[in-house]
This record gives C-alpha cells, structure tokens and sequence, in this order.
C-alpha cells in the first residue's frame, strides 16, 4: 500500500519518524508529500535517508494544497498534522487522511 508523510511537524518528529519506519518494515510503499519549497530540501532529504526512502519518493508542493500530489500518486493513507490539509485529502481523494497528532 502506499502511504504518504508530511514532514514538518510529522517526520520531523522521532514519534512519526518510528511510525513511517514501521510501515516500510510492514512493506509499504512510504512517501514523503511536503508543503516545503523543493530548495528547502536538505533536511527532508536526510530524513529520507535515514529511513531509507528513496529521493523520487519525496515530493514537495511549495505551498499548495496536498490533495492533487496525493492523488496523482495514487496514495491511500496520508499523515499529516495540518487538520485543514487531512479535510481537503478526504474531501477531494480516494485516500484516508489521518491527523497527526505525536
């Protein structure tokens, strides 16, 4: 299945870190979808690193809305501590947003 991970406030967080570490180890395809600007790159790139997510499985949307990247990826779970960001997700997609709360 693939599962998607906000950075900021989710990722950056050792809670959601371990949590996206145990969805690799269940076999999951895990995404990392950021509102970040793609230039501001380094530490989301790193975190993917670590958790061994491959660079073409970050995706940044420079400040827009989530819900088109999470779609287009076919997505069926994302995480995410924004409320506003899970509400567009389940309003506009077939995948389940999930509030984040470490």
């Amino acid at each position: 299945m693939r599962i998607s991970f906000d950075y900021d406030g989710v990722l950056s967080t050792g809670p959601g870190r371990a949590l996206a570490a145990v969805k690799i180890k269940q076999g999951h395809e895990v995404h990392i979808v950021t509102a970040r600007q793609p230039e501001d790159s380094e530490e989301v790139y790193n975190t993917a690193r670590e958790l061994g997510i491959s660079r073409g499985r970050v995706h940044f949307t420079a400040g827009r809305d989530k819900f088109e990247t999470i779609d287009r990826l076919g997505i069926r779970i994302h995480y995410d501590n924004n409320k506003e960001q899970v509400d567009k997700i389940n309003a506009n997609t077939t995948a389940k947003g999930r509030l984040y709360n470490p």
